[in-house]
């Protein structure tokens, strides 16, 4: 089961564009909580708080419980979209999705490949390819994961895992109902060595052979 953290932050009083980089200045990251049928909630978050749980493994399945400061309210809440500075590529703006731990929703959980190394395919030459990282699933936010295990040991040269043949965990079903790649075993591309060919010589004939001793004779005499 995914797990779940108090996460604090601030209450904002006002939307906008203005109020936005007025919450920027001071030194926070706009942001809001939103779905569950319920009114949107204006929050700041610290950066430096943010940036502890993105260096946590399972950022995105986490689920938060945001404690809104000065107001005694608590929202359960999993982070749905972040929004980088084109520039400085560091975040401006986080939207935190509401859940309620009894409903089905839709959250793209990270695949993670094991048994690499003593992978059948790979020690053939073969070359891991793994087609699909993350995927769109549903699940109740009760039975959700950090991530979905794909044993890829018995994998051999030419073969492929897809979508439906992986037993996902308990309460977890893929949004997609077309089956997909996960992950293949490419066979190793040869390098082709390209030899030049030599280049082509021209040789006289014999007949341009006799002409041309005359000629040399003739401006000897």
């Amino acid at each position: 089961m995914s797990n779940k953290v108090t996460f604090k932050v601030q209450k904002r009083d006002n939307s906008g564009k203005g109020a936005a980089r007025a919450t920027r200045r001071a030194g926070l990251i706009p942001a809001v909580i939103y779905g569950n049928k319920q009114e949107p909630e204006l929050i700041a978050v610290d950066p430096k708080d943010l940036q502890k749980q993105m260096q946590i493994k399972g950022f995105r399945t986490r689920q938060f419980e945001l404690e809104i400061e000065g107001t005694g309210k608590k929202e359960l809440a999993l982070c749905q979209a972040i929004q980088y500075h084109k520039v400085k590529d560091n975040p401006i703006h986080i939207d935190f999705l509401r859940i309620d731990l009894n409903k089905e929703i839709s959250v793209e959980i990270p695949f993670n490949f094991i048994n690499e190394e003593t992978c059948v395919g790979v020690k053939k030459g073969g070359v891991l390819n793994i087609v699909t990282r993350v995927a769109e699933v549903i699940c109740k936010a009760s039975d959700m994961v950090d991530s979905i295990e794909v044993d890829v040991g018995n994998l051999d040269v030419a073969e492929s895992i897809h979508s439906g043949s992986i037993n996902l965990p308990k309460g977890l079903r893929f949004a997609s109902h077309e089956p997909f790649t996960v992950v293949t075993i490419a066979a190793a591309v040869e390098e082709v060595v390209e030899t030049a060919a030599p280049e082509s010589v021209d040789v006289p004939s014999e007949t341009e052979q006799k002409t041309a001793a005359k000629e040399a004779e003739a401006k000897n005499e």
